[in-house]
């Protein structure tokens, strides 16, 4: 009979899932603290107008974000694989590289802008009927463009903090970005006067604070980022793996663009007060999607990495883990939009403006019925991509963002008139799910949904009783764990000397983690993995204490002259065929071959 041990239900999977999710969600609240604040002034003291121009720019940001968003998540999901495999060095190659691309694209963009923001601003929709939008638009713009490049250099390194262990930074830039951004439109209303340009530049310096108080963690001696500035242009060598696995994320913002400029010429002749009702929305949603797409991230980030350690427990685990958090969390955020629709609404549109303002508690109240539908479709985009399945995620992607979703727009404005425009989106929302539903069924393996849903391939894994997973936290259970070990041994044919070195490992790394990670009173699980594939003995370590690298350890002990010292370390070192370390997400993962 095969052997199994329960994981418990505080299992680090749920730690690092919480974690990173908290991070994640902080990096977007950040981003979204500049376009919030600078609605809520444009809205109360520039009027609807200005709103409604402010509202015709977000097609444009979103592309201005998009090289940040690519290269974060593409360079990401390639660092963290390399780290998987023990090959830091290449890993922080990507790194680099993911911030030259960024510097370069950006500079670009912002250069486009300063000479053809006017040109952008008729693009996107401000002409015929609402041409006089045009300048507020293109003011607009340029302000916004000076600070494009720490913006992306920003979300590019937010998005690694949690990975080097240092998700309080994006807490502190957070903090920093918000105290800047308010104080700059301030003066910028009260003092200088100031209208949409003034604005948009004061979200640039807002942004220019954000990426300054991240690029701090460079001062830290404890880091695994390192740039390669020696060698920079030479490492532009995984540029384009890079792009490639960032495209279904430059699919999504791509698509969103479009879809931004198609529905900004369908409800152009609605009026002043329905485009501001959906500038509203937009920038509501743009707050709340933290939330979401927090959730989805999160799933993108460790999926690739359990993907990649073909560790089908854990993805299943993480499914359950990222629906459970997320309906919560976007559940009360729903409840409260809907009942309280015009505490947000107010925000943005004077209540004086009787017909704007009922419309802009409308369209509050549709996205609270949107939520929970994105945080599934958004969380099943970004589970695409983090097992492989790039292709279904670029088309997925698209189809989310403008293909399905425009024509909802087109035959909703058709009957409802311009309001028609957000109540397009729980439609278009639900139609995604239906396809997710579909895609997994034709697509998934196994006889079941809770199998299929995880989309992995035949073979996918290990044998069954060829793997076994265990927790502890406390040095009677690591003992607990070793003899596991042996039975485990004993039914997949391992000989008895191998079986004796994977005890010994076992009892030596764990008990080192228990003796030296757990003595600052905090409560930190160990979690083990056994495997036995292709005539190969696995064992791999992970644990959420203090980053702790025994293989830097191991070359210190080289040139110790007392032989006695780090003696566990010295036995595994020298009884292993391969070890390989690796930190990320907060955790130390430790992969032995014996």
């Amino acid at each position: 009979m095969a052997l199994k041990h329960r994981r418990r239900e505080t299992s680090l999977v749920n730690k690092i899932f919480n974690q990173t999710l908290t991070a994640y969600i902080l990096s977007s609240v950040a981003y979204a603290i500049g376009p919030l604040v600078d609605g809520a002034v444009i809205g109360h003291y520039l009027g609807v107008d200005a709103m409604a121009a402010y509202g015709m720019s977000w097609p444009v940001i979103l592309i201005f974000s998009l090289i940040g968003g690519i290269i974060a998540g593409g360079s990401r999901n390639l660092y963290t694989e390399f780290m998987g495999h023990g090959e830091q060095e290449k890993a922080n190659r990507i790194f680099t590289d993911a911030h030259l691309i960024s510097l370069i694209f950006s500079l670009i963009m912002m250069l486009v802008t300063f000479f053809g923001a006017d040109y952008l601003a008729g693009l996107f929709g401000a002409k015929g009927a609402i041409k006089y939008l045009r300048p507020l638009m293109s003011d607009y713009l340029i302000g916004f463009a000076i600070g494009v490049p720490a913006m992306n250099g920003a979300k590019i390194l937010s998005s690694y903090m949690s990975i080097d262990n240092d998700g309080r930074r994006n807490i502190y830039s957070v903090i920093c970005m918000t105290i800047t951004n308010v104080i700059a439109d301030l003066l910028v209303i009260h003092v200088f006067n100031g209208g949409m340009f003034l604005l948009g530049f004061a979200t640039s310096i807002g942004n220019m604070v954000y990426f300054l108080v991240l690029a701090m963690h460079f001062l830290r001696k404890r880091r695994i980022l390192r740039f390669y500035i020696d060698h920079l242009i030479q490492d532009t060598r995984y540029a384009k793996d890079i792009l490639i696995n960032g495209a279904p994320t430059g699919m999504t913002r791509v698509a969103s663009a479009i879809s931004g400029i198609l529905i900004n010429h369908m409800i152009a002749s609605a009026g002043s007060n329905i485009i501001a009702a959906y500038s509203t929305q937009k920038s509501v949603t743009s707050l709340f999607s933290a939330t979401y797409l927090g959730v989805a991230d999160t799933v993108w980030i460790l999926s690739s990495i359990y993907y990649g350690e073909e560790d089908k427990q854990a993805l299943n685990q993480l499914q359950l883990v990222a629906m459970t958090i997320g309906e919560a969390l976007v559940g009360a955020i729903s409840i409260f939009l809907i009942v309280l629709p015009g505490s947000f609404a107010g925000i943005y549109v004077d209540f004086h403006n009787v017909e704007a303002f009922t419309y802009a508690k409308e369209a509050v109240r549709c996205l609270g019925f949107s939520l929970p539908l994105c945080l599934i479709v958004y969380s099943f985009d970004d589970y695409l991509m983090g097992t492989k399945h790039l292709h279904a995620a670029n088309i997925y992607s698209f189809l989310l963002e403008c293909g399905v979703l425009v024509p909802t727009v087109y035959l909703m404005t058709k009957v409802f008139g311009g309001r028609g425009v957000w109540f397009a989106l729980p439609l278009a929302l639900g139609v995604m799910e239906l396809i997710a539903g579909a895609y997994i069924l034709k697509y998934g393996t196994g006889e079941y949904f809770s199998s299929k849903r995880l989309l992995l391939k035949e073979g996918f894994g290990t044998e069954a009783g060829r793997e076994l997973s265990i927790e502890a936290d406390s040095m009677f259970e690591v003992i607990g764990m070793s003899r596991l070990a042996g039975l485990f041994c004993q039914e997949n044919g391992i000989e008895g000397k191998r079986a004796t070195v994977l005890a010994l490992c076992i009892e030596e790394m764990a008990g080192n983690i228990i003796e030296h990670g757990f003595d600052d009173g905090k409560a930190y699980t160990i979690d083990i993995r056994l495997l036995v594939k292709d005539d190969e003995l696995i064992l791999r370590i992970r644990d959420d204490c203090i980053p702790f690298n025994p293989l830097e350890r191991y070359e210190m002990t080289k040139v110790q002259d007392d032989p006695t010292k780090n003696m566990g370390i010295r036995m595994v070192m020298g009884l292993a065929k391969d070890v390989k370390y690796y930190s990320v997400t907060g955790t130390n993962n430790l992969i032995i071959k014996i």
